[in-house]
């Protein structure tokens, strides 16, 4: 299976939202979620990976945010019919070369032992981040990566 990394585009709305319903478990209610979605696809900084056969079926999105030299990933995630192909490692790499090459860019994610944690660790480390710190905003703990251009080769 061949697979398209390119930025969403308004047709990508609904299979994006049946994603972010898949993932309501690890994520938490997301309110809000699609007025977010739509204007960050009209700031070109929403990415789809799709199959590059046929229909081109939805697998997975990348909302990123910041500007300057400051960027975060704001959103991730794949399919749970298409884990472990890559897609994830597509997604975050379509969303660096996004960005300055000076730039640090960040991601809060799963803490440990949470579901979701190991994987999301070895995708972010695999990528060049490093933790940072785990941080608590009421009952939500995330554990913060970070990428700063000196800790990586581009």
């Amino acid at each position: 299976m061949q697979v398209r990394i390119s930025l969403a585009q308004h047709d990508d709305v609904a299979p994006w939202l049946r994603l972010a319903e898949e993932v309501v478990p690890l994520f938490g209610p997301m309110p809000g979620f699609d007025n977010v979605l739509i204007r960050k696809i009209a700031q070109r900084q929403a990415y789809c990976a799709r199959t590059d056969a046929g229909d081109g079926c939805f697998l997975g999105g990348v909302i990123i945010g910041g500007s300057g030299t400051e960027y975060a990933i704001r959103w991730l995630a794949v399919s749970s019919n298409f884990h472990r192909l890559g897609i994830g490692k597509l997604l975050v790499e379509a969303a660096i070369s996004t960005t300055p090459p000076e730039s640090t860019i960040h991601v809060d994610t799963f803490v440990a032992g949470s579901p979701g944690a190991g994987a999301a660790r070895r995708l972010y480390e695999c990528c060049g981040f490093i933790p940072a710190d785990i941080w608590r905003e009421g009952e939500v703990v995330r554990q913060r990566y970070v990428r700063r251009p000196y800790n990586v080769l581009r």
